[in-house]
């Protein structure tokens, strides 16, 4: 790990760093016979946001997990209650940390769809995801609407 901080240091394109850490993720949300590994999950984020200093990229980690976690409970339906806890608070963190960082008109669009594809999901998990939503992008809808 410490390697890897001091290539994305030295090299402005992380996107090999990026790539690695998002298939260590995208391998944990496997076929619906095998258990899903939440704390090798919230490692990756961890470690790379220990390694990169891309805000961007940190903050694209957090929103392909989640992505990566819609995608698996509509291609398996319904999962349990600890994994719908799971990608929504990555969710909220995500939100938190794209607005922290003026990332919003980067990523409104994605977080948006991710809204709109979790509705009608289990456990209450579209809800939290649109309560998220609204309580931290919800100044761009009303910019949307402004606009027109």
């Amino acid at each position: 790990m410490l390697e890897e901080y001091y290539i994305s240091l030295l090299t402005p394109n992380e996107e090999e760093i990026l790539n690695k850490y998002k298939k260590i993720i995208e391998k944990q949300f496997g076929d619906r016979g095998e258990v899903l590994r939440y704390p090798v999950i919230k490692q990756a984020i961890k470690d790379f946001s220990k390694v990169s200093t891309n805000k961007e990229q940190i903050a694209e980690i957090m929103v392909f997990t989640v992505e990566c976690g819609v995608d698996f409970t509509r291609a398996y339906g319904d999962i349990d209650e600890r994994f719908y806890l799971t990608v929504s608070s990555i969710y909220r963190q995500a939100l938190e940390y794209i607005v922290k960082n003026d990332l919003e008109e980067i990523f409104v669009g994605r977080c948006r769809r991710l809204v709109e594809r979790s509705q009608g999901i289990g456990w209450g998990f579209g809800d939290a995801m649109v309560e998220f939503y609204y309580h931290y992008l919800g100044h761009m809808e009303e910019e949307e609407e402004t606009e027109d």
